[in-house]
């Protein structure tokens, strides 16, 4: 048998949470804790059949509300701190959002603080940490099943040279802050994926936790509302079940959690 590559821990998660999922994801499907959940754990499972990792490692996800001011107690508990998505603005001036950012930008200053990983609307969060412009695109939303082009580093990252992957977004990352490299684009948006210099921090534009049935769920919803044009949601409809990256994903945030 392979040697393992990593060794047996059990693998601590804080989620932030910054958003519900409509009813008709959130019912069926979980809220974002039982989203990430069950991602992570799906790619815990692939890196177990690639035997990347002993086969005794585990994985713990808990779920934080920032919006009511609940974080972490203590950084040390935790390998990595995720940031969900949310239906909220990244820089719009109200406190609990003005809160994370600070929380976010003071955490590369502590030595106990663990990995970083942002998700759609964390990721815009740590571009507004570190200072980039974060804001509408001029190309309106980027929505549905999507492929995404890797840089040399992101395929590194990544391992891979594309990524598919759901997107659910108009507002973007304008650009890629100082102390980070650039992973991943699309025509759309330039800047769909970043790492920091040091290692601690990575982020997606995407949802990884998007499935293409979660996906049509928010499609049929946001058309109903009217946030999406009929022509979008045709659009997005007819690809939305394409074979997605997802776990492949979830698999190296695993190992990115995992890793010193």
């Amino acid at each position: 048998m392979a040697a393992m590559a990593l060794k047996a821990k059990d693998i601590r998660i804080a989620l932030l949470v910054c958003g519900t999922p409509i009813p008709a994801v959130a019912k069926p499907f979980g809220e974002y804790p039982a989203l990430f959940r069950n991602l992570l754990h799906s790619g815990l499972d692939l890196l177990k059949s690639q035997k990347a990792v002993d086969p005794d490692t585990t994985l713990t996800l808990k779920g934080f509300d920032v919006r009511e001011d609940i974080y972490p107690e203590r950084l040390s508990d935790w390998d990595g701190i995720m940031i969900s998505g949310s239906a909220s603005n990244a820089y719009d001036d109200v406190p609990w959002i003005n809160k994370l950012v600070d929380y976010v930008k003071e955490l590369p200053r502590d030595k106990e603080a663990p990995k970083v990983i942002g998700i759609c609307f964390g990721h815009q969060i740590i571009g507004r940490a570190f200072n980039a412009k974060v804001g509408k695109s001029s190309r309106g939303w980027e929505l549905g099943w999507t492929q995404t082009e890797l840089t040399e580093s992101g395929s590194k990252f990544w391992q891979d040279d594309i990524m598919r992957i759901q997107e659910l977004h108009q507002d973007i990352v304008h650009d890629v802050p100082q102390g980070f490299t650039l992973l991943a684009s699309t025509a759309h948006t330039t800047n769909q994926s970043m790492i920091s210099d040091d290692n601690k921090i990575v982020t997606l534009q995407g949802h990884p936790e998007f499935t293409g049935p979660i996906m049509t769920e928010f499609i049929k919803f946001r058309t109903a509302n009217g946030t999406f044009s009929k022509e979008l949601s045709d659009a997005s409809t007819l690809v939305v079940d394409r074979p997605l990256d997802n776990i492949k994903a979830a698999a190296r945030i695993v190992q990115f959690c995992h890793s010193e």
